[in-house]
């Protein structure tokens, strides 16, 4: 491992499959205990991860029997689907990855090069260190809401026996104890399995957006920072001229080719993201509506505190989404200030040209859009707010009809 860390020359395509990745080494581990990233192709891993998947399709099935024996009630569809959506979204995004595999490992090695000059800066530590909080806070909540879930049936249900998140209506479990504890113990396990596969694809994109953002940053400072030797007070005529003119223009080329790099790995990041961010907004979405229905319509205080506890974790989901992407637009608007701020005056024609075409480039937005539909911003944040709370009034209106 220390080897691979030291190495400066490109990664082959059998290395990126391992994830030996320098930025983003945490978001792989978590990926890899979640059973989707394929670090070891052993037997034993393999199974495991076709084990997790398999769970999730019976847990789906066992959703879709809850949604058929409810007959028509709009109370139990929707509790339902509140604890299937994640499920469900969980179980597309793994199909998703694996698809474009291939892609993610790309990824993880283009931003290693990308960043390799900049490992000891401060911009990058700090895009680590949100990344790594986002990552954790959320899973460490999520994780103690799940606990507290799921023995609730077991300590409140008394005579009645309920299971913890899926519900089949009709069904004397008394008649049938060894189903009843093969459902119960299916429902504890999925949530478990399947909350790293969300939060790790969600915190993988997050960190890479959060480098992003800190390499447009350390862009902008080092555009910004051209000037000639002397701050433009030195000899400009004769060869000595020449020659700082030439490596100014060096200079900038290598920055325009940093930007280029840095808008490509976007457009690849968006690729590769796009229909599983859309998937998980769409979701997540509909969980906050139908959270807030049930929070909002239940009597029990234990069951509606559960509920919402739950509501901060969905809008965190969304909300770590837009304020990474936002950050992104940002730093790739103020790239065109950084470039004016720069010492192009008696810097020459070459430059004055190519940074005018760095500055018409940077007034593009980077832009980062769910499903190449709509893009991701905290205009967008408030938008799918607006929507959870219509569809939540929507949901009213059903349940008093």
């Amino acid at each position: 491992m220390a080897g691979a860390l030291e190495r400066t020359k490109p990664w082959s395509e059998e290395e990126g499959q391992h994830g030996s990745g320098r930025t983003l080494a945490g978001q792989v581990l978590y990926l890899t205990v979640a059973g989707m990233w394929p670090r070891g192709r052993g037997t034993p891993y393999l199974l495991y991860v076709a084990l997790v998947q398999l769970c999730a399709v019976s847990y789906v099935a066992v959703g879709l029997v809850s949604i058929h024996t409810a007959r028509g009630d709009v109370n139990s569809i929707s509790y339902t689907l509140l604890h299937t959506l994640e499920v469900f979204s969980g179980m597309v995004k793994a199909g998703l990855f694996f698809s474009k595999r291939r892609s993610f490992y790309r990824l993880v090695r283009d931003l290693d090069l990308m960043a390799s000059d900049y490992l000891d800066r401060p911009e990058l530590e700090s895009a680590r260190r949100w990344a790594r909080r986002m990552t954790v806070s959320l899973s460490a909540y999520i994780f103690v809401v799940i606990l507290l879930w799921l023995p609730t049936p077991l300590l409140t249900g008394g005579d009645q026996k309920m299971l913890p998140m899926v519900q089949i209506h009709g069904v004397d479990w008394s008649q049938w104890p060894g189903a009843y504890a093969a459902l119960y113990a299916l429902q504890c396990a999925v949530p478990l399995t399947q909350v790293p596969i969300v939060i790790g694809l969600d915190g993988f994109f997050v960190a890479a957006m959060l480098y992003v953002g800190a390499l447009l940053q350390l862009l902008g400072q080092r555009v910004s920072g051209l000037r000639l030797a002397g701050d433009g007070a030195a000899d400009l005529s004769g060869d000595a001229g020449l020659k700082m003119r030439q490596m100014l223009y060096a200079e900038l080329s290598a920055c325009i080719n940093s930007h280029q790099k840095i808008t490509k790995f976007l457009r690849d990041l968006e690729s590769a993201m796009s229909a599983m961010v859309l998937v998980q907004l769409s979701s997540t979405m509909l969980n906050l509506c139908m959270g807030l229905y049930h929070q909002t319509k239940i009597r029990d205080v234990l069951t509606a505190m559960q509920y919402a506890m739950i509501l901060p974790f969905y809008s965190s989901q969304i909300y770590f989404y837009c304020w990474t992407a936002d950050a992104i637009t940002q730093q790739g608007a103020g790239l065109s200030l950084a470039a004016y701020s720069s010492c192009w005056v008696g810097a020459g024609t070459s430059f004055q040209k190519a940074l005018s075409i760095l500055m018409a480039r940077a007034h593009k937005p980077l832009v980062i859009t769910a499903g190449r539909l709509y893009p991701i911003n905290t205009a967008a944040f408030v938008a799918l707010m607006k929507a959870s709370y219509s569809y939540y009034t929507l949901l009213r209106q059903l349940d008093s009809n």
